[in-house]
């Protein structure tokens, strides 16, 4: 039977996926004037893998584009052409080509074939417009003067053992060189492989690397001057170097065969054993295999994480039954669940670990959204990236990525001034924007700042009233800056592309909401404008405070607590236009009792008996009045939406120890409906 490829058609997107992330930063960091010929190296290489594995696994569509990608950057790799600014555009309009055909082919959406057809004359006009050098001289090291050698390889699955011998055999040969499968095995003989493989390395050096990876015995390899002296198998072709290859060397200089093995056949034959390379790899191979990786698909992850929530509920129901019994008499019991709790949190620790990504996958696109940006608004900007290691879990990075859009695009549209505008207030011509992350207590702080004009107080009062907010000159800057985060709220004085219309902010901001996270705002005239994003670490625990509301639990998130009270009588006034208030201190807040909102009988209808609770969210304090607090710990957050139906106010839902389940309480669906309760009494 022959073998299907589409299952590897997975590992070869993701791998593109990388290998075009790492074109465009390199792109984008590169010097035209000044390339290094690492960089130009790195590019060639990206191209070259991209062809190799696109013509492998039946994509001819990314083959061809990758293959003039790959010929133009051959070109300026040996000096026939100059980079220049254009042409530098054009590299990484090819890389937007792949990458939309690439979700063409994995279902993302379509791909236009004119843009592909149209890419090669894109390059060679970028190309015309750079200065033509003469040519280098031919190189004359060893290695230069091999040349791209032609090596084939005959691969024995079953003597392999392991079937991800094969993958991991498919995957190296992908990244050595351009391959191509000449037998992928029929129902006659369906272990054995042949591929043929172009490559720089030379014949030992190859069968060193891939020693590590596959058994020796399961895998010969047959040099291309081998083939040419008539030492194959009948049916063996000669494939030749590269025509474009330079210094093809004389078969007199072609590399000898190494001494030959008694176990193997003589040094005429066409078979070079890897048995020698085995026995050199003994040692190393352990920590090759120790600092390796594996790839695991999100749904297994996901699923494991399931399970440990789960987990995590049925230890806390065993700890709850075990507190009525005496520890005396069940002191063995009792500390085996008390082990139980330690081991299940390190387990918990160490499941919600594989969840987290370093934030640096988000930020290595934003490089190529300010270079874009920049030049089409004519400004001048760098783009300074701190804490990209920093680790967010998968969830939050998947929805992140749109509101940190939004922040880049206004820091450059409305923060960083035009070239001449800077310069007349003493500053750099280059504007700076700063996206920073890093951890503070149990939260993820993203910051977006800019050292542009700041924020304009006046401007945005006038334009606020404009607009029918009621607004006053006592309010502070923190509240001024809020009012950019109103629904239709702009400033711009003209609808471009980039701004204008007045949606955006109000959207980050409730992305951000609907995270469990907080939008705080700094500026400062003629310095610039900072906008933090806190959020939780994960969105499968919840550090949370539960509180009774007569007989039902309700969790807060603890994030969101302030502080909590029971107010004296003479604390609580009724305000004709504004409701109940409960004064804390120097300010009157807006008090919200939870039994009316969701229709509870409650314990203490007065709020003087019971307890307030007084929430921040997104700079607005708002007091929750409820029976009691019960308790403060880890919550496993269950989605309500994807199992009943959106209900307002409610974020998800828990299972206690004791099996009940308890709403989690969303604090900006709670002050949304505050609002609106105090705009029906006015």
């Amino acid at each position: 039977m022959t073998i299907d490829l589409r299952q590897f058609h997975q590992v070869f997107f993701e791998e593109t996926t990388e290998h075009l992330e790492t074109m465009e930063c390199v792109l984008l960091e590169i010097s035209p004037d000044t390339p290094a010929p690492a960089s130009i190296d790195a590019l060639f290489r990206a191209a070259h893998s991209i062809k190799g594995g696109a013509g492998t696994f039946g994509f001819p569509d990314l083959a061809e584009v990758a293959h003039a990608l790959e010929a133009s950057l051959d070109r300026a790799r040996r000096g026939s052409t100059r980079l220049s600014t254009g042409m530098v555009d054009a590299l990484l309009r090819a890389v937007d080509v792949l990458r939309r055909q690439l979700d063409a082919h994995r279902g993302r959406g379509p791909a236009d074939p004119a843009e592909a057809a149209a890419l090669p004359t894109l390059l060679r006009q970028a190309e015309a417009d750079t200065l033509q050098l003469p040519a280098p001289p031919p190189p004359t090291t060893a290695a230069a003067l091999l040349g791209r050698s032609s090596i084939d390889l005959h691969f024995d699955a079953k003597a392999a053992a392991t079937p991800e011998a094969l993958d991991r055999l498919l995957n190296a040969l992908l990244d050595l060189g351009e391959m191509d499968v000449l037998q992928s095995g029929d129902a006659a003989n369906a272990e054995q492989w042949r591929f043929r493989l172009r490559t720089d390395l030379a014949l030992p050096a190859l069968r060193d690397h891939l020693s590590f990876l596959v058994p020796p015995a399961s895998l010969r390899l047959i040099a291309e001057d081998q083939r040419d002296a008539g030492t194959v198998p009948p049916g063996e072709a000669d494939y030749g170097f590269f025509p474009d290859a330079p210094g093809a060397p004389e078969p007199a200089k072609a590399a000898q065969a190494p001494t030959p093995n008694p176990a193997t056949p003589p040094a005429s034959a066409t078979v070079l054993p890897l048995a020698s390379a085995a026995k050199e790899a003994a040692e190393p191979a352990p920590l090759a295999l120790e600092q390796g990786s594996i790839r695991v698909s999100v749904h297994k992850v996901d699923q494991l994480l399931n399970l440990m929530s789960e987990l995590v509920i049925n230890q806390a129901m065993v700890a709850q039954a075990a507190t009525k019994l005496d520890p005396l008499l069940h002191e063995r019991l009792c500390l085996g669940i008390e082990q139980f709790e330690r081991h299940t949190r390190a387990l918990q620790e160490a499941v919600m670990s594989l969840r987290l990504l370093p934030i640096g996958s988000v930020f290595s696109r934003f490089p190529r959204v300010v270079h874009d940006l920049a030049r089409q608004l004519n400004k001048q900007v760098r783009l300074v990236i701190v804490g990209e290691a920093t680790e967010l879990d998968r969830g939050l990075i998947e929805k992140i990525t749109d509101p940190l859009t939004h922040l880049l695009r206004n820091s450059l549209d409305h923060g960083i001034e035009a070239p001449a505008t800077r310069r007349a207030a003493g500053k750099d011509e280059t504007g700076t924007i700063t996206l920073e992350a890093y951890h503070q207590g149990g939260s993820m702080v993203i910051e977006v700042g800019d050292d542009g004009a700041g924020l304009d107080r006046e401007r945005i009062l006038a334009k606020a009233r404009e607009q029918g907010f009621a607004v006053g000159n006592a309010l502070t800057d923190e509240e001024v800056w809020r009012l950019i985060l109103s629904p239709g709220f702009s400033t711009a004085t003209t609808v471009t592309a980039v701004s204008g219309r007045g949606v955006g902010m109000d959207v980050v901001l409730r992305n951000v909401q609907a995270l469990g996270g907080r939008l705080e705002l700094e500026s400062r005239p003629g310095q610039g404008t900072t906008v933090r994003l806190r959020l939780p670490l994960t969105l499968a625990i919840l550090d949370g405070m539960a509180v009774a509301v007569g007989s039902e639990l309700y969790v807060i998130p603890l994030g969101m607590v302030v502080e909590s009270l029971q107010p004296a009588p003479g604390q609580l006034k009724t305000v004709a236009g504004r409701g109940r208030l409960v004064q804390v201190r120097e300010q009157y807040l807006p008090l919200l009792p939870l039994h009316e909102l969701f229709s509870i009988a409650p314990l203490h209808p007065n709020p003087a008996q019971g307890i307030v609770v007084v929430i921040d969210c997104d700079g607005r304090q708002l007091a929750l009045q409820v029976d009691d607090l019960v308790l403060q710990q880890q919550f496993v957050i269950k989605n309500l939406e994807r199992n009943y139906r959106r209900v307002p106010g409610i974020a998800g839902a828990t299972i206690l120890g004791d099996g009940r389940v308890a709403l989690i309480l969303d604090p900006a669906g709670l002050a949304r409906m505050s609002a609106r309760t105090t705009a029906r009494a006015a």
